[in-house]
């Protein structure tokens, strides 16, 4: 029996396993007479029960005339007759003479009888109904094994190619078929139109059969809202569109299956939409982002199948899909990147979403989610009205903006998303779209998705949030905007579950943005960034700036433009530090920004009067005014505020710096800059870590997070040091050898104890989360930086803030207030990390990681214990 089925195919394909499985069950089933059958059988060359050739069963039926006439008129050029009556390996969908009789009736070509299909219909008729291999149904839903050692996938096939050619249907396009669009403006004055491919790939077929529904948990309601109710059961077989309503009819050389309509090649989702009268608007707009573009394989093929002499276009459609790309218009139009991108084709006949497990068109399809005519004219007329106040009609919205709603209806894998799995669907924010199966009107299956034909319209968050006037905005704001967009920041800003209080700096205040790279360097610079509209991305102009001037430098020659790296990562940081989580007008002066920073807010809510200042405006007393506010709070999440001058910028001083420039901080600020140096690791200032170049000291313990330094007055450490409870590094450095009269281990003991007490001293005064007087009531109790090493939980400060004062309460009953002498509390640091090495050179890298720190001048020390406060002796041999 081996020898047998090898010869019928060289490879243990499925059909090869069918076979023999068949072979079993009739042995069993026949005892010693059908193996006395089987074994004259196979001196014979073929067992006789599996009876006559796929051509000569529809014969001997008597019911398939005309399927068998389709099949002889197609034989002079495809030799189907000759195949369909020998041995060979094929599963043939086929209906009998009397569903061809209703389809003459009805069917989407207008032919009303046999003899007026054309060549090209007949080839569609058999070819989309033909699968190369013999495939019993319950086996078509495995997936083919990719090499002779591997078995198939079982049940996870849905999709698999026929034997249809993208030949079989291609056709001119006429200049009233061509979308409204710039990049068919070239072909519009051609009177014969073009020779247009609607995909360069075939229509594969697809199909639910029970084994694939049963193991990716598509239920019997998922199949019947799928075929808009003609199946209830999902151990019914679909393929096509079609029910299989008598299967596995065994052939000598495949199988018969009959299905209760004639079976045609299923259109793509693009062309489900733009056939369908009730999806016609959606559409028109979908048509905006196709091109049709020369291909010279298919003008050499199509020419050489039918003796012409015309240029072939194939029509594709701009998408973002990675490994699949498509963002320039055609090259006879210039060949420059398009405004707008959908998720991916809608067209493209074998469309597999993007994946890291190597699956491909059998596994996976998508779906789009298209509303009626109706439902998006209501829906223009109603909640579309942030869109129609500004565009006033739909051909006005421009293609970046109208792609996000048409992107958030694109639904990339269809299995996870059957209408059992709706709540798998999310929007542009990353939530769930409330997609509900009583939204769905009906359903049509296509060669590469599903379209659900919905009763509403599921809107981009983005048309609601504050990104919005971003969006809209494009010739003030589409730097802002295009960040937003590629930085990762759109799900974030499209979130309803927060209230944001965004800052918009227009394209005018984004051409002064001083780098804080370079602040460590001798040349400071300041970036002026652009949009680029041929290629649709941002870069950088960079010029050398005078921070005294606060402006360029005049003369200097401009240095060499940001890299995309620098752009992205300078941006990155920008529009963390524009977002604030809450509402700037509810009567507090700071504000603390997504990044961590903070922001100084007077006269909030008046346009014209409101000022922002972040760190370097306010060192440098330059506050920017708010020219317009948009509220975006009746359906959306909060308000914009729109800044003309500059960008917002975190400060340049780092806590050393600050501390250094005021002699009220002198005595806390030498404890911080020194150290033990037997033990420099242990120092909690640095001027670079890890190899990466700071602008001048940076804390050690400070990480990718905001803090609290709380400063005690110089007359009170003078006090704690002279009675014995805080030492000064001058202190240790006393403790030599030969003041111990020799002793090592005794200088060293009194080294370690006394370093310890400051090390301790200063940790336990540095705390998280940056406070700052004028952000509002705050009450709780933060972990400071000294590890307690009984618990292995550091000990806590607790503190009481208002737009007034603030108190710090430590661990021994000390309550501390801070010291509201200007210049002495609510100062504002920033320590940046670069991944240059090299100070002077930083900013020619990107920003590593950086943090922020509030410093404030307060009434006295703080002691996590009593220990602290027992007096050691400093002085040598004591």
């Amino acid at each position: 029996m081996k020898l047998l089925y090898q010869s019928m195919e060289p490879k243990k394909t499925n059909h090869y396993r069918v076979f023999a499985a068949l072979f079993m069950a009739f042995w069993a089933l026949g005892g010693a007479t059908m193996f006395q059958s089987c074994e004259k059988d196979m001196h014979e060359g073929q067992p006789s029960w599996l009876g006559n050739s796929i051509y000569e069963r529809l014969q001997d039926d008597g019911n398939y005339k005309i399927t068998l006439r389709l099949i002889d008129d197609l034989d002079v050029e495809t030799q189907y007759a000759q195949m369909l009556r020998q041995t060979g390996s094929k599963t043939l969908f086929v209906a009998d003479d009397s569903t061809y009789a209703v389809f003459f009736k009805n069917n989407p070509w207008g032919v009303r009888r046999y003899d007026d299909l054309s060549l090209a219909q007949k080839k569609l008729i058999i070819r989309s109904a033909m699968v190369n291999n013999a495939y019993l149904i319950e086996l078509l839903s495995n997936v083919p094994a990719k090499a002779d050692d591997e078995e198939p996938l079982e049940g996870m096939c849905m999709r698999r190619e026929s034997d249809a050619s993208v030949y079989d249907s291609i056709s001119r396009y006429s200049p009233n078929q061509m979308p409204l669009s710039r990049y068919w403006d070239i072909h519009r004055h051609k009177k014969d139109g073009i020779v247009l491919l609607r995909d360069n790939t075939s229509k594969p077929m697809i199909h639910f059969l029970p084994r694939f529904m049963t193991i990716n948990n598509i239920t019997s309601a998922d199949l019947s809202k799928l075929t808009n109710g003609q199946s209830t059961n999902i151990n019914d077989a679909w393929v096509n569109g079609k029910r299989i309503i008598e299967k596995d009819i065994v052939c000598k050389n495949g199988y018969i299956q009959k299905v209760d309509g004639v079976m045609l090649s299923s259109n793509n989702m693009a062309d489900v939409l733009r056939q369908h009268p009730t999806m016609s608007h959606w559409s028109s707009l979908m048509d905006r982002y196709c091109a049709p573009y020369y291909d010279a394989e298919a003008t050499k093929t199509y020419n050489r199948l039918y003796n012409n002499e015309d240029s072939v276009f194939v029509l594709h459609y701009f998408s973002q899909q990675k490994g699949r790309e498509l963002n320039t218009a055609p090259q006879e139009q210039g060949a420059g990147v398009v405004d707008a991108c959908l998720t991916f084709d809608p067209g493209w006949n074998q469309y597999m979403y993007t994946n890291q497990m190597g699956k491909d068109l059998h596994y996976d399809c998508g779906a789009l989610l298209v509303p009626t005519n109706a439902a998006l004219d209501e829906w223009w007329l109603g909640e579309g009205d942030a869109l129609r106040d500004q565009y006033q009609t739909w051909d006005r919205v421009p293609d970046n903006v109208l792609v996000e709603l048409i992107n958030v209806n694109m639904v990339p894998e269809f299995v996870k998303t059957v209408p059992s799995k709706f709540k798998n669907i999310t929007n542009d924010a990353k939530v769930e779209m409330g997609v509900r199966t009583e939204d769905i009107d009906s359903c049509f299956i296509a060669c590469n998705g599903v379209v659900y034909l919905t009763n509403k319209v599921f809107a981009p968050a983005t048309y609601s949030s504050v990104a919005f006037p971003a969006l809209v905005h494009t010739e003030t704001m589409n730097i802002l905007w295009w960040a937003i967009d590629n930085l990762g920041f759109k799900p974030y800003l499209n979130s309803m579950d927060s209230y944001y209080s965004f800052i918009c700096p227009t394209n005018k205040a984004m051409m002064r943005y001083v780098d804080p790279c370079s602040f460590g360097a001798s040349h400071t610079v300041m970036y002026q960034f652009y949009y680029d509209d041929v290629k649709k991305k941002v870069g950088a102009h960079r010029y050398t700036f005078d921070l005294t001037l606060n402006d360029t430098i005049p003369g200097a020659q401009p240095l060499d433009d940001a890299s995309d790296s620098q752009v992205k990562d300078r941006l990155t940081d920008i529009i963390n530090n524009l977002i604030i989580v809450g509402n700037v007008e509810d009567g507090n002066q700071l504000y603390r920004t997504k990044g961590g920073a903070m922001v100084k807010v007077d006269n909030a809510g008046v346009a014209g009067l409101m000022t922002i200042a972040a760190g370097l405006q306010i060192e440098q007393g330059t506050p920017m005014t708010v020219t317009q506010i948009f509220d975006q709070t009746k359906n959306g999440n909060g308000k914009v505020y729109v800044v003309e001058g500059e960008v917002p910028t975190s400060g340049r001083k780092s806590v050393y710096k600050t501390l250094s420039e005021h002699s009220e901080y002198s005595r806390f600020f030498d404890l911080l800059r020194g150290s033990d140096p037997d033990y420099p690791t242990q120092a909690l200032t640095a001027v670079s870590v890890d190899k990466h170049a700071c602008v001048d000291w940076n804390i050690n313990l400070f990480e990718n997070y905001h803090y609290t330094v709380w400063v005690p007055t110089n007359e009170s450490l003078d006090r704690m040091h002279e009675q014995g409870i805080l030492p000064y590094w001058e202190d240790l450095e006393e403790q030599t050898d030969s003041a111990w009269g020799g002793n090592h281990d005794a200088a060293k003991a009194k080294k370690a104890q006394i370093r310890g007490r400051i090390l301790d001293f200063l940790r336990y005064h540095i705390q998280d989360n940056s406070i700052f007087m004028g952000m509002g009531i705050v009450e709780g109790r933060y972990e400071s930086g000294k590890l307690n090493p009984n618990n292995r939980k550091y000990y806590s400060l607790g503190v009481s803030a208002n737009n007034s004062s603030i108190t710090v309460s430590d661990l021994v009953g000390n309550v501390r207030h801070v010291v509201k002498q200007d210049g002495l509390f609510n100062q504002m640091c920033r320590e940046y990390l670069f991944t240059s090495n090299d100070r002077e050179n930083a900013a020619g890298g990107n920003i590593y990681s950086s943090s922020y720190a509030a410093v404030h001048l307060i009434d006295g020390p703080l002691f996590f214990n009593n220990e602290q406060l027992e007096p050691i002796s400093f002085k040598p041999g004591e």
